[in-house]
């Protein structure tokens, strides 16, 4: 992924114009095919958006809702017609105002419409089928809707672990998604969106990590080694050094952000949900992110290595061929985009997650970077060293 830059003050301009963009129509919504919340999700609203004909849905009932970095919501559908499910899954804007400027800032909502359209109707991994996938940027609104996936699955947080078989399922998965999209002539097309980041995207991004970073103080704060400490403001002081060294790889579609609570399971199957991180990346990321933050370290000490090797040769059964032993040496790297998120969403406190789920992700995100002694290797990935 290539990093757009600006000047600061024109940074600064555009967040605030955005910020008052989004107010604006909320205030003031005005027309759109897009909904702006789950009223403005009606019959026939619905029948159009699923390609029937008017008159097709009689009844829409709420079943669940809840906001936070978007809204969702399970609804009932009343329907004549067989072939239209009778419960579905909605994600729309959030109700509050300042995650709604944050997904627009971080343009969290476009990248997730643009994810599903870019897997489409025969995904190479499983994923809720979505029925429509629509976004108005000019009036900072989305919505998806998507396979309700309550009876079918089985969901679990970042305080679980899942199980050899299971990790090996998933890093499966992971290489048919990253084979998919592997080099693809599309982010430099229809997926141009998720091959960069804006200008006010990454100083935003440098901002927030400067200001989590620099004096880690949280509740998670006595579990992190104050050399860890220290060693993590690489973030901040050379963030775009280190969007350097991974845009410089082979790139793919990745998740982004797939720990435990985005995934599932259907029988040993693994899907995914959440595609709100999507971008274009080195592949070795999503898989690096995963089994830190969603394997026991006891256990994943001990398989790490070849659940590594199991994800090169994946690929190259799907031709696509990679040197194992620079993956493990990504892979080690890659460690550290846990440990970013776990320690950055602790240090936010319990409105981003529960405290026992933070501190059992910020204990993994340790443990992992200091058996890898990650952010040594990061740090000469960086300065373009040979590590001994």
């Amino acid at each position: 992924m290539t990093t757009q830059t600006l000047h600061p003050a024109r940074v600064l301009a555009e967040g605030t114009r955005r910020a008052v963009r989004t107010a604006l129509n909320r205030m003031s919504p005005g027309a759109s095919r897009v909904p702006s919340q789950l009223t403005d999700i009606t019959p026939a609203w619905l029948a159009t958006a699923l390609g029937r004909p008017e008159g097709a849905i009689q009844g829409i009932s709420v079943l669940d809702c809840h906001s936070g970095t978007a809204a969702r919501a399970r609804i009932g559908v009343a329907a004549d017609d067989d072939s239209i499910p009778g419960h579905l899954f909605v994600k729309l804007p959030p109700s509050n105002y300042l995650q709604h400027v944050l997904l627009d800032l971080f343009g969290l909502d476009e990248k997730e419409v643009l994810a599903y359209r870019a897997l489409g109707e025969h995904p190479p991994v499983r994923i809720p089928r979505c029925y429509a996938a629509e976004s108005d940027p000019r009036r900072s609104r989305f919505v998806l809707v998507l396979e309700d996936l309550t009876v079918t699955a089985r969901f679990r947080t970042v305080v679980d672990t899942v199980s050899r078989a299971e990790a090996e399922a998933v890093i499966d998965a992971m290489a048919d998604l990253h084979s998919a999209f592997w080099n693809s002539d599309r982010f430099a097309g229809d997926l141009a969106p998720l091959a960069y980041r804006p200008a006010i995207e990454s100083h935003l991004g440098t901002l927030i990590r400067r200001l989590l970073l620099r004096n880690i103080k949280g509740h998670t704060a006595d579990l992190i080694p104050d050399a860890v400490k220290r060693a993590c403001r690489i973030f901040y002081l050379r963030g775009a050094e280190i969007d350097t060294v991974w845009a410089g790889l082979p790139q793919t579609l990745l998740h982004g952000d797939p720990h435990l609570g985005n995934l599932f399971f259907e029988n040993d199957v693994p899907g995914f949900l959440d595609w709100q991180i999507a971008s274009a990346g080195a592949g070795i990321r999503d898989v690096a992110y995963f089994l830190t933050s969603s394997v026991d370290p006891a256990l994943l000490r001990t398989i790490e290595r070849a659940l590594i090797e199991r994800y090169v040769d994946r690929l190259a059964a799907a031709g696509i061929m990679v040197d194992g032993a620079q993956m493990w040496t990504l892979y080690r790297a890659g460690a550290t985009d846990w440990f970013l998120a776990a320690v950055c969403t602790a240090e936010a406190g319990a409105r981003m997650q529960p405290l026992e789920v933070s501190r059992v992700g910020v204990r993994r995100a340790v443990e992992a970077v200091e058996a890898h002694d990650s952010f040594r290797v990061l740090t000469a990935l960086v300065d373009g060293r040979r590590l001994r």
